[in-house]
């Protein structure tokens, strides 16, 4: 026998290595986890942004054995946003309809089994809690999961299987992007509420709508309250005006994070004078210049699978979430330091009040709640501070139809955004004291 030939044991092991190769890669097929490397049109991206935990598409270093989270992010993602909201129940079947857990899939540790059949009041019961704590949800019509997307920008999955054994219903949470901490926060209420557990309503409603929560109050506030002089209250804008005049996406994220923390009442020692940069009071015209930008970027015109994964795309929508949050922060501070003439000049400004003016656009997001129900809970916020000013302006913007505007995204947020629902209700209430 030639000595570079293989042996006939050899052979044997071979064969038997290639017919588990092909077992596995037949039970790979079936779970959630898998992708077709020759049908991929996005590649899976690195972590190079550490900052929040994020995921950064990229179009190189596609490796399958990197594991399968990222695996499980693109190939379900690409389904997700093709599907419209979740109804009053996304599992369509009884608990016979619901998958098994395919084989090599590990299971994460935010899952819990419940010891019951009913797979429709597990569901039930989850959407709801979505809607307490204001996180946004669409569902896959093949499947029985969730993809879900809360207000600070932490992304996730939620899957029901049956458990093994038949034992009852294995609910998994899968973290897809944003802050760790902030996920495992969500996963314990929405866990605890999946098994019929009291969920306390303070607990449920911890979220905080105009900062962000991955930030702690005391970290955020603590430098500031040393500020003592004036001149370093504008020192704080002129570092900020200097991070969003940069030429790179992540100094300007961190200039406009920055001034969403320092527009913040709770969490600022000098929230009028961010308020008053903001809305282009003080001088400081490179600030109001850049959050108008923001509010008014324009949508990508990808469709929503490719745009998922393309990070200018991505960056843009975060920026604009958080100029709409900033800006809601400015006007609550103007109004509540009992500066309404802060207010009621924008009345007289053609820069919110004309034609594709700031007010067009917020109530272009009120119009759009159900796809973006985020931006639109930011646009109630800002509407109720300007129906706060004066008569005149609720005058003007009755006019502008924002009574029905309101009354549409009521009805949102009562099924699955509590923050905008109860944005919209105040609003609706100062509009009756014309």
């Amino acid at each position: 026998q030639n000595k570079h030939s293989p042996s006939i044991h050899q052979s044997q092991s071979t064969k038997a290595s290639t017919n588990m190769e092909i077992v596995a890669l037949e039970s790979l097929e079936s779970s959630p986890a898998y992708i077709d490397p020759s049908s991929m049109k996005a590649f899976l991206g690195n972590t190079n942004d550490r900052s929040k935990g994020s995921f950064v598409p990229t179009t190189t270093n596609f490796n399958l054995n990197r594991g399968t989270s990222n695996a499980v992010i693109m190939k379900e993602t690409l389904e997700y946003f093709s599907s419209s909201c979740p109804s009053s129940s996304w599992v369509s079947g009884d608990y016979r309809s619901l998958p098994e857990v395919p084989m090599f899939y590990p299971i994460e540790r935010t899952s819990t089994i419940v010891y019951c059949y009913d797979a429709r009041g597990i569901a039930e019961r989850i959407l709801d809690c979505l809607q307490k704590l204001s996180i946004t949800a669409k569902f896959n019509p093949n499947k029985t999961s969730l993809f879900a997307s809360t207000i600070d920008y932490t992304k996730f999955y939620v899957r029901l299987y049956k458990a093994k054994d038949n034992e009852g219903v294995l609910v998994e949470l899968q973290r897809a992007d944003g802050d760790s901490f902030a996920f495992i926060k969500y996963a314990q209420v929405l866990l605890a509420s999946a098994k019929g557990e009291h969920v306390d309503e303070r607990k449920a409603l911890m979220r905080r709508g105009s900062s962000l929560s991955y930030i702690p109050a005391s970290i955020s506030s603590c430098h500031i309250e040393k500020c003592s002089r004036e001149d370093s209250y504008d020192a704080c804008m002129a570092h900020v005006e200097e991070l969003i005049k940069k030429n790179r996406s992540d100094a300007t994220l961190l200039g406009i994070e920055s001034l969403l923390l320092l527009t913040d009442q709770d969490r600022s020692a000098c929230p009028v004078i961010a308020a008053e940069a903001v809305l282009g009071i003080n001088g400081h015209s490179a600030i109001k210049d850049f959050i108008h930008k923001c509010i008014h970027c324009p949508r990508s015109a990808l469709s929503p699978e490719v745009n998922y994964f393309d990070y200018a795309s991505r960056q843009c929508e975060t920026m604009h979430n958080t100029a709409l949050a900033v800006l809601g922060n400015s006007l609550q501070t103007a109004s509540d330091a009992e500066c309404p003439r802060l207010v009621r000049s924008l009345l007289q400004s053609n820069e919110w009040m004309g034609q594709s003016g700031i007010v067009d656009v917020l109530l272009s997001e009120l119009s759009h709640a159900e796809d973006r129900s985020h931006d639109a809970y930011h646009a109630a916020r800002c509407f109720n501070a300007l129906l706060d000013s004066s008569s005149k302006m609720k005058r003007t913007l009755i006019d502008r139809g924002l009574g029905n505007a309101l009354k549409d995204s009521q009805l949102v947020g009562r099924r699955r955004h509590s923050l905008l629902a109860q944005e919209c209700d105040a609003a609706l209430a100062l509009l009756t004291d014309v």
